[in-house]
């Protein structure tokens, strides 16, 4: 009697031995196919991640923007845009303002022409980033946009370039710093609309000046030459000679003339010793 209790419960063990192999083969197949879950659940979201991911080559990790493809520049400072949805869409530069080519008061205006071509050679065809601030739209419907393209921030170029002065249209405020000082560089440098003394002004471009400066350049011909022969200053040195002067007939390059020592010494000169 005792031996076949020894038997029944060594056949007892070994059946509940059997159950729990077959328990943790099942848990451990559970957890390998929740794992292969997972793993194919995580894989497809990197798809749609990537799908999602902008193409445009003027990415850039501190920029969140809109790609778009420009199919037409307007002028230095608008662009028609194709968007990546196909929506087409108009756009104006933010904080930047280039002189007029089409407009039907002011006409073209200098340098205008310039910053359009510039603009037309540089981005039309173009795959950009639009970067939005704070406002998105302006009064005539235009989106409002900091442009960039191969890592660089258009408007920026612009203002270096001399081809557009800062403008100022609050809320759009997020570059008016740093622009300020490219276009302070520029205005140093007289690039441009600087090369054009009082033209390019807090509030736009001054016509006028052009019109004063081509007038003062055609005076200071004509004074030159009714000049000749007297007072010669050398526009290197800043010295000028009389004709009585030990060096007046010797040759000089960069020579300009004045009617008068007073007319000379008004302009800078300084007489010379012999």
């Amino acid at each position: 009697m005792k031996e076949i209790k020894a038997i029944i419960c060594t056949m007892l063990a070994m059946f509940m031995l059997l159950l729990t192999g077959c328990s943790d083969e099942q848990a451990s197949h559970s957890s390998t196919s929740s794992t292969d879950t997972k793993q194919a659940v995580q894989v497809e979201g990197s798809s749609d991640q990537e799908e999602d991911r902008s193409p445009s080559k003027a990415n850039r990790e501190d920029v969140v923007g809109e790609a778009a493809t420009v199919e037409r520049v307007v002028d230095g400072d608008t662009l028609k845009v194709k968007m990546l949805n196909g929506k087409r869409d108009r756009v104006r530069l933010l904080l930047v303002d280039t002189p007029e080519t089409k407009h039907p008061k002011l006409g073209v205006q200098p340098f205008g022409p310039e910053a359009s071509a510039y603009t037309k050679k540089r981005l039309e065809g173009q795959e950009i980033t639009l970067e939005f601030d704070v406002q998105e739209r302006d009064q005539y419907g235009r989106l409002l946009a900091y442009v960039w393209i191969d890592n660089e921030l258009y408007n920026e170029e612009l203002l270096a370039k001399g081809l557009a002065r800062v403008a100022v249209f609050p809320p759009n405020t997020k570059y008016v710093d740093e622009f300020k000082k490219i276009q302070e560089q520029a205005r140093k440098s007289e690039k441009g609309i600087w090369s054009i003394e009082n033209y390019a002004q807090e509030k736009g471009y001054n016509t006028d000046a052009v019109k004063n400066q081509s007038s003062s350049k055609q005076k200071d011909t004509q004074s030159a030459k009714s000049c000749e022969g007297k007072i010669k200053g050398n526009q290197n040195s800043k010295i000028y000679h009389v004709p009585t002067g030990a060096h007046y007939n010797q040759t000089m390059n960069n020579v300009i003339w004045f009617c008068t020592e007073k007319d000379a010494q008004e302009a800078g000169y300084k007489k010379a010793k012999n």
